[in-house]
Parts: C-alpha cells; structure tokens; sequence
C-alpha cells in the first residue's frame, strides 16, 4: 500500500468514527434514556473497532496519524460533510 492509498484509508475510518458519533447524538437527543444507555455501548464497541483498524494503518504510516489521536496529521474538516445531524448553539436541529 502506498502512503496516499493509506491516506486514503486513514480518511474513511475517521468519516466512519464521526458518522458514529453523530448517530449517537442523535439518539441521544431524540430517544429515550433507555435506549440512549444501550446504543452508546454499542456505539462505542464499534468505534473501538474503527480505531483499532486505523491503528494498524498508523503503526505503518505515522506520519498520517490525526491530530485528534496524539499525531501531526491535520484532517481537513470539510471530509465529514455534509453531516447527517448537526445541531446549533441553542441545540436546535439545523436544516439537514
């Protein structure tokens, strides 16, 4: 693999972690405390998973581990949009 195939990569598991964690937001805001309890488990299961792979990809390509987990790498932040649930100040569900 080169380094831009691996950056390539490295994009797509942090895409899959934020997609994650706005799922988990939104359950959050939207259901009940129950429900919220289990799905954040199961969320962050399956981030764990997302990081571990991308860990191994980093272990190789250090240089391409983000800035968010501890490396140099800057992550444009435009590679999340459009969100699928974004909030504002007030935490009011903007036009998405």
């Amino acid at each position: 693999m080169t380094k831009k195939e691996a950056e390539r990569l490295s994009i797509v598991f942090l895409q899959i972690a934020g997609r994650l964690n706005e799922t988990a937001a939104f359950v959050r805001d939207k259901d009940d405390e129950a429900n919220w309890n289990e799905y954040r488990l199961a969320v962050g299961r399956a981030m764990a998973e997302v990081f571990e792979l991308g860990e191994r990809l980093w272990q190789r390509f250090p240089e391409l581990r983000p800035r968010q987990i501890g490396g140099a790498y800057e992550v444009d932040a435009g590679i999340y949009e459009p969100p699928f649930y974004d909030w504002d100040d007030r935490g009011e569900l903007r036009g998405v």
